[in-house]
């Protein structure tokens, strides 16, 4: 290792660059830039307060440094085994190499530490003098080594390895409790969960420590999301594994980790309940919406599974993804009249008229029992403050069902409830475009009385003239017993003309 011209350049990265006075500063800056730096990133420039910290990465080879007027810079490749007191070096695999240079005030230290056929090569310098490495380079080393290994995930392997083998899991998370940096304890974390034979009071104390020891809800989620699987195998690692989930701050990072459980088949029939009680502490109606879609859209559901979905839209706060979710549920193939029932229990909760007929009118698509009219035309009648959509919703039951004489007193009780006599008048226009029998024409001829206006009594008695017509006496008596209630001698005369 040679220097060449002044102390501010280096052999392998050319011109250093100024960092904090401190290891401990030095590595709480590090700490806090590798908590957002991504593998895919080739470089990474932080400013703040007129310092400069640089993140670089060439495949396994990491580079960082940081600037105000002094340096502490780190570079290293491959995988480093350190001592069990932290304190030194015992290998790096092929061609890796470990550089530590510290500039302050003017004054440098580095070390370089280098993996040869012959075995490890460790230089120290101070300035361009390289100087003996016993015992100065390896007092230096043994000073700073801790700090760095906490604080960068260097050798992060061999000391997972070491502390499980002196005490298990909980050795291992004391260590990841004495770590700053949300970046090296996901490192930490990740390498013990791929330790074979861990036990389900092993997984709920790791859940639990990374809840507790982890800030980053990015990290959290990552953890959470790569390792479903070996926190799902049974009921009770499952459930601490879902608190933590719901517990996650971010909706978008919460609702990630529950849709990677919803890919994995095996995974979400074994947890779909939990992931639909997850979806409940989601804030983002968004979010919370597009997962319970998903859920939706997974293969074999049950229409137990079915239910869940729908009970839990309930906590869906937006009138327009909350429909969205219902619709799709509607449009569900294997979909019960239970389920359809609970759908219709979830509407009355919605405030927009709006929404609540545009679902309703993908309901009255299909044949629905009679149980589910009478809600339906109950919900119309006592949740709609839109005449407009109440007309439309109840026109729609007339055309589309086939009604019972119960159900078609309901929906004529409900046509009178309408304030607005011009909708109450087109319904009934509109429902005499088709054939109805002699107990719906009864029905609708005393609704025609309850109507306010004149005209528009006069205009739906009018719009059934030509079938009661061709009905019996019963019939007609209704019809002239109408338009008796009509007030103007001019509208009562062009409904009886219309009769005759």
């Amino acid at each position: 290792m040679h220097f060449q011209g002044q102390n501010n350049y280096h052999p392998i990265r050319g011109p250093l660059h100024p960092g904090p006075r401190t290891v401990g500063l030095i590595l709480t800056t590090i700490i806090m830039v590798c908590t957002s730096f991504h593998a895919s990133s080739q470089r990474l420039v932080i400013k703040s307060n007129g310092e400069r910290t640089i993140i670089s990465s060439n495949r396994n080879a990491l580079n960082i440094s940081h600037g105000s007027g002094n340096n502490f810079n780190i570079e290293y490749k491959g995988n480093i085994k350190v001592t069990d007191d932290d304190k030194d070096i015992i290998s790096i695999s092929k061609n890796g190499y470990l550089e530590i240079d510290k500039t302050t005030f003017g004054s440098k230290r580095s070390i370089l530490i280098e993996q040869r056929s012959s075995g490890l090569s460790k230089q120290y310098y101070e300035g361009r003098k390289e100087q003996p490495w016993e015992p100065y380079g390896r007092e230096w080393l043994a000073e700073i080594l801790p700090d760095i290994v906490r604080s960068t995930g260097i050798a992060a392997q061999s000391r997972v390895e070491r502390f499980y083998r002196k005490g298990g899991t909980n050795r291992v998370l004391e260590e990841i409790e004495e770590i700053d940096s949300d970046h090296v304890k996901n490192t930490y974390f990740r390498m013990l969960l791929r330790k074979k034979g861990l036990t389900s009071n092993d997984l709920v104390n790791i859940l639990g420590e990374i809840e507790d020891a982890i800030d980053s809800d990015h990290y959290q989620a990552q953890l959470l999301e790569e390792h479903n699987r070996v926190f799902l195998q049974n009921e009770v690692v499952a459930e601490a594994y879902f608190d933590v989930v719901s517990d996650i701050g971010s909706s978008h990072y919460a609702s990630s980790v529950l849709k990677e459980v919803l890919r994995d088949r095996d995974a979400s029939a074994k947890s779909f309940k939990y992931i639909i009680k997850a979806s409940s502490e989601i804030d983002s109606d968004y979010h919370q919406a597009e997962l319970l879609s998903k859920a939706l859209e997974l293969n074999d559901l049950t229409d137990e599974m079915i239910r869940e979905v729908i009970e839990a839209a309930q906590e869906v706060s937006s009138d327009h993804y909350q429909t969205e979710l219902l619709k799709k549920a509607l449009a569900l193939e294997r979909i019960s009249s239970e389920s359809t029932e609970e759908i219709i229990e979830v509407i009355s909760d919605v405030s927009s008229d709006y929404y609540v007929a545009s679902i309703f009118s993908d309901l009255l698509e299909e044949q629905l029992n009679e149980e589910i009219q009478l809600k339906i035309i109950n919900l119309v009648e006592d949740e709609m403050s839109s005449d407009y959509y109440a007309s439309v919703i109840l026109s729609k039951v007339l055309e589309e069902q086939k009604l019972s004489s119960e159900v078609t007193k309901d929906l004529a009780r409900a046509i009178t409830e309408i304030n607005s006599s011009s909708y109450s008048s087109s319904i009934i226009k509109k429902a005499a475009e088709q054939t109805l029998n002699k107990a719906t024409l009864l029905v609708l001829l005393d609704a025609i009385e309850e109507i306010d206006s004149d005209f528009y009594r006069a205009e739906a008695l009018i719009a059934l003239a030509s079938q009661v017509r061709e009905g019996d006496n019963e019939l007609k008596d209704a019809y002239r017993k109408a338009a008796k209630s009509i007030g103007s001698d001019t509208y009562y005369g062009k409904a009886i003309r219309a009769l005759d």
